[in-house]
This record gives structure tokens, sequence and C-alpha cells, in this order.
């Protein structure tokens, strides 16, 4: 038996699951941008219980509330925004603020009520996540550090053991050593 590793993009498998699931059952759509689409017609209450269960096996759920709306399209921003080959060169704040066209103050507040957590440190998971996947691909951790604008790699190492419990080195360490394993296997 041989292992293999799979390398995918989240965001991209959430939109051809959308766009199978409302092609499927005749919806007529256009998708704007992560994480909003547009339903071009009044859809009757059966069918688009019908899309809301597909979309749940996948877990995907629609969302119908305001706040659960601006959460997820703060989470998206911040997703899209830390996966971009440069970050933003405005504060963070301004920049939310400028693509959701809404209050920073206001966009902060209604993140931390029902998220529990900071828009700072959900970035900072963020930061991290693309950090362990630009590990992967065998960059190095001052090439990380500088696509993700840290201060330092200092800094990049703290948040990354802060977050991970390891330090980068000791987790490229442990992925080479998975590696290693399955192609011995």
């Amino acid at each position: 038996m041989k292992k293999t590793y799979i390398k995918y993009d989240l965001n991209r498998a959430c939109q051809v699951i959308l766009q199978e699931q409302l092609e499927e059952l005749g919806i007529a759509y256009e998708i704007e941008d992560l994480g909003e689409v547009i339903i071009q017609k009044n859809v009757p209450a059966p069918l688009f219980l019908t899309l809301r269960n597909n979309l749940q096996r996948y877990g995907i759920d629609l969302l119908n509330d305001q706040k659960g709306q601006l959460i997820q399209r703060i989470k998206n921003t911040i997703i899209e925004m830390v996966g971009r080959d440069t970050l933003p060169t405005s504060k963070i704040s301004c920049y939310l603020a400028e693509r959701l066209q809404m209050n920073y103050n206001y966009i902060s507040a209604v993140f931390s009520e029902y998220t529990h957590t900071s828009i700072e440190s959900y970035i900072i998971l963020q930061k991290i996540e693309r950090a362990k996947k630009l590990l992967l691909q065998e960059l190095s951790l001052t090439e990380v550090s500088c696509l993700l604008s840290y201060s330092s790699v200092a800094h990049l190492s703290g948040q990354f053991k802060k977050v991970t419990g390891l330090s980068p080195s000791v987790f490229k360490k442990i992925i080479s050593e998975r590696k290693k394993i399955a192609q011995t296997n």
C-alpha cells in the first residue's frame, strides 16, 4: 500500500461543488466573490431545502442571517488577503473597512461577538496556515516571513510555535519524516 499526499484548494473545491449543485437543480445563479452567490430567480422552498441539504453533505452551509453573512465575508476577505503574493501595505483595519465598505469598529465588534476571537487572532491563524503550506513547498523560513509581511523570521517563528506548538524547523522535519515513511511503504 502506498500513501499519496494531496494538495487541494478548498475555495476552488467549494466553488465547484456549489456550481455543480446549483446546475443539477436547475437554479440560475451568478457567483460574485468568494462565498457569495446571487440566485437570479425565486426558488421554491422545497428546492431551496434540497440545495441546502445537498451542500451540507459537503460541509457547506447557506447563511440566511445578515450577521452570519458578514462574518463569512470577513473571513473570506481575510483568507483572500493572506493568500495573495503580497499583503496590503495599508493597515489591515483600513483594508477590511474598504473592502467590506463598512466601519472597521463595527466589523471588529460583530466578528468578536460571534466568533469569540479577534480579527487579529483570526489573521494570525490564517497566516500560520499559509506559512505551513509555503514551508511544505520547500520555501525557506526567510522567504515565508517575507511573503507574509512579518517584521522578522523570529516573529514568524514565535507566532508559528504559539499557534501550532511546534517550531517551523520541527514542523518541516516531521513532514519530511512522514514523506520518507510514505515513500518506503
